[in-house]
């Protein structure tokens, strides 16, 4: 009985709480320490329809069996080339081929007066899906952390572009990653920053449609 109540208690709660976000129009990553129960439901909701999608896609997938990642001179097409304030080195890359399984990879580091770093990366795991799914599987999941020293939460640009972002408060330091159709990796990581605006903003000015367009 006494379970029976705890439940009766917190089932009101937990519909209460997720009812004020959505009439609020809060975001849909919700903090778990000012909301842990709505974060709860939330999180649930968001790992069942993960998976769901994460099934539909192993068709996809398997259909790229034994597939080769893409060349890494393809790849570097991707990255961008200059960033105001910022002096590009030279892009670089990649392939790696191992039985059953290759991937490739293309990045480019950016300095400005500072020594400051902006550094993008780009993996293909075309020929590697199990790395790619353990790296994404909690994305979906509407996590949000938000402490005196950091932040932590994940991010949705459309249904084919998910990811995680982190901000250290202390020292600025700040990383985006992105999942690209279920096939890509993308890491932004900035030196000395107060947001991930910058982050967001190179993601979005990189052509990752056409790299989505890519994965199918």
């Amino acid at each position: 009985m006494k379970k029976i109540k705890l439940l009766l208690l917190v089932f009101p709660i937990v519909m209460f709480t997720a009812c004020s976000d959505e009439e609020n129009g809060e975001d849909e990553n919700i903090d778990i320490q000012t909301n842990p129960l709505g974060a709860l439901m939330q999180m649930t909701e968001n790992l069942e329809e993960q998976a769901e999608k994460m099934e539909e896609q192993m068709e996809k997938m398997e259909e790229r069996k034994g597939a080769k990642a893409i060349s890494y001179e393809d790849l570097i097409k991707f990255l961008p080339t200059s960033i105001d304030g910022y002096t590009a080195e030279e892009p670089r890359g990649g392939n790696i081929e191992m039985t059953g399984m290759s991937y490739s990879n293309a990045e480019i580091t950016f300095s400005n007066d500072n020594n400051d770093q902006i550094h993008i990366n780009i993996l293909d795991y075309n020929a590697a899906m199990p790395m790619f799914t353990m790296a994404t599987a909690m994305w979906g999941s509407g996590l949000k952390i938000n402490t005196s020293e950091e932040l932590a939460q994940s991010i949705k640009f459309n249904d084919d572009i998910t990811g995680w972002e982190t901000l250290d408060k202390k020292n600025g330091d700040a990383t985006l990653t992105l999942g690209v159709g279920m096939r890509f990796l993308l890491t932004i990581e900035v030196d000395k920053v107060k947001s991930t605006d910058l982050l967001k903003s190179l993601a979005k000015d990189m052509d990752l449609d056409a790299l989505s367009e890519m994965a199918e």
